[in-house]
């Protein structure tokens, strides 16, 4: 048995090197942009899973706390993307530059107090 848990000690450490290599060196080498960010979101799902798996299972707590955050936090970066992607330099709504295209399409003419950059 001892032959066994040493052997899945340098095993385990070495595939978690490996899998660290791999994903740092190889793939931004072998895949596309797409199928980079794809990786990505997956390796993100599953560090949210791996979270809710100690929290639920070992803990015995449901708690959704978390999405408000994570939500908080894809609202957050929504907004901020879409103020970059209506730049005034490089944006194609002349009527009103600097705000969201949605915002043009409602007639709202200014970001409103809580959208405004720092």
């Amino acid at each position: 048995m001892n032959g066994f848990k040493q052997w899945m000690d340098r095993t385990g450490t070495g595939s978690v090197l490996l899998l660290a290599v791999l994903l740092v060196v190889v793939f931004p080498l072998a895949f596309d942009l797409f199928r980079l960010n794809l990786v990505g979101k997956y390796l993100s799902y599953a560090f949210v899973a791996l979270g809710l798996v100690m929290l639920w299972g070992y803990g015995g707590v449901l708690s959704l706390g978390q999405g408000v955050f994570f939500g908080l936090g894809g609202y957050a970066m929504a907004m901020f993307l879409k103020l970059e992607a209506s730049d005034p330099e490089t944006t194609k709504i002349q009527s009103t530059p600097g705000i969201p295209d949605f915002m043009d399409w409602n007639q709202i003419t200014e970001l409103p107090a809580f959208w405004v950059p720092f």
